[in-house]
């Protein structure tokens, strides 16, 4: 249909940059049906057009602001297409209020693509390599990039990854340097992944053997285990409503961030993956399911009893939802919120859970300074091959959703799980074990 749209767009006017207008609306036709929905080419509503451009975009989209300047001009003329053509649905906003809509929303899109706080952290990152001229597609520049970015002194790290901006660095960004430096050494790692330290005895797959009251406690501490709870909770044994973006309500979004002890304001639950990532988990397992404007409240495969009710029951729930949102992640492409680090990431994660819990940049400042010590042995962290800063970088985007979304904690840089976690991730790997090597 989009070609359809490239030459309808060429035939009133033959210099239009259709291809480039193309790419825009694949992007944002994906983003509102994979993360708002709303697969309906035709259905467009103010509040679904105005979420894809003030939050959604800008925490998934990496792009010039230029581009983003072009956004809503774009979609207008989609718009208008979409009117002529007759896919305008009847569900969507009248047509004659369209435009008026999108020019409202003009400054408020550039507003958000400037506004780092409305960005994840690998966005803000990988947004200011974009700015320095880095080819985020060429495997090569981004892994020198990366390198770049992981040599700066921490402080350093944490004002980029927090504002996506670094006007003084103490090393200044060079190309050609961060190439070589990444590319001067090409040998694939071991297979356990050269950024994790051994772990020691004692560590790796072991499951910490319990009381029931105490075991319930660390299920009730997991963020993602008691905003799950809180959402059943809150829809109780009717219905909620929801909005056209098929999330909660904003007042549901803070009355739930309350629960966990974290109260802020609520744009959309999509801005909150401590929301979002236990809403999808009990909509994709079964535990709720939606029906129009409404959610509904389900079984599921363990039904859910509160820890007051029933300690034992409630274990029972919450090792079932951990476990179905790590099978869930594990399932899916990694451009629909799935894993991009695997096995590498299940290695991280069992250091992650150990008693020392597991901090990325410590082992590469580790094995630099050994790397001093005997050159001839370790490799510096800057003689990495290309692949290798890949691993390293897709197993931080990993274990950053999962604290996002509040599977793991984070202690500054440390990244922690808990029992509760190591219990999901040892039925991850039995059912990997189960499928073997390649199966989907």
């Amino acid at each position: 249909m989009l070609s359809e749209y490239g030459t309808w767009r060429l035939t009133d006017d033959e210099d239009a940059p259709a291809a480039d207008e193309v790419r825009t609306l694949e992007t944002l036709l994906r983003l509102k049906a994979e993360q708002q929905g709303s697969p309906e080419i035709g259905l467009w509503t103010e509040e679904l057009a105005t979420a894809l451009l003030t939050e959604v975009v800008p925490r998934t989209v990496i792009q010039p602001r230029e581009h983003a300047m072009d956004m809503v001009p774009t979609l207008g003329r989609f718009f208008t297409y979409l009117g002529q053509t007759g896919r305008w649905a009847a569900d969507s906003m009248p047509p004659q209020a369209a435009p008026m809509m999108l020019s409202s929303l003009e400054f408020a899109t550039l507003e958000a693509a400037d506004d780092p706080s409305r960005r994840s952290f690998s966005t803000n990152i990988l947004g200011h390599g974009l700015a320095l001229g880095v080819d985020l597609e060429d495997d090569d520049e981004l892994a020198g990039y990366m390198h770049w970015y992981n040599s700066l002194p921490d402080d350093e790290r944490v004002e980029l990854s927090d504002t996506g901006r670094l006007s003084d660095p103490t090393v200044p960004f060079d190309r050609e340097e961060s190439l070589r430096a990444a590319r001067e050494e090409n040998v694939r790692s071991r297979s356990w992944p050269w950024f994790l330290p051994e772990l020691k005895d004692g560590d790796g797959i072991t499951v910490t053997e319990l009381g029931t009251d105490q075991e319930s406690q660390v299920y009730a501490d997991t963020s993602f285990v008691a905003v799950a709870a809180g959402i059943l909770d809150l829809v109780g044994d009717g219905t909620r409503r929801i909005t056209g973006t098929q999330a909660l309500s904003r007042t549901d979004c803070s009355a739930l961030l309350e629960t966990i002890g974290t109260p802020r304001t609520v744009r959309s639950m999509w801005q909150h993956p401590e929301i979002a990532g236990p809403w999808i988990t009990l909509l994709d397992g079964g535990w709720l399911s939606l029906t129009g404007t409404r959610v509904h409240r389900e079984p599921g495969p363990v039904p859910y009893v509160t820890r007051s009710d029933d300690p034992e029951k409630f274990v029972e729930f919450g090792h079932a939802v951990l476990t179905a949102t790590m099978f869930g992640r594990d399932a899916r492409d990694p451009d629909d919120g799935g894993f991009r680090g695997m096995p590498d990431t299940l290695a991280a994660l069992l250091v992650a859970c150990s008693e020392q819990g597991l901090d990325l940049h410590e082992n590469l400042e580790r094995a630099a300074q050994e790397g001093r010590a005997q050159a001839s042995v370790e490799r510096t962290a800057a003689q990495r091959s290309v692949e290798e800063w890949q691993r390293w970088s897709n197993v931080q985007v990993d274990l950053d959703a999962l604290t996002e979304s509040g599977v793991l904690t984070r202690d500054g840089a440390r990244y922690r799980g808990s029992a509760a976690v190591m219990a999901a991730l040892v039925a991850l790997i039995k059912d990997q074990e189960t499928r073997g090597p390649g199966d989907a």
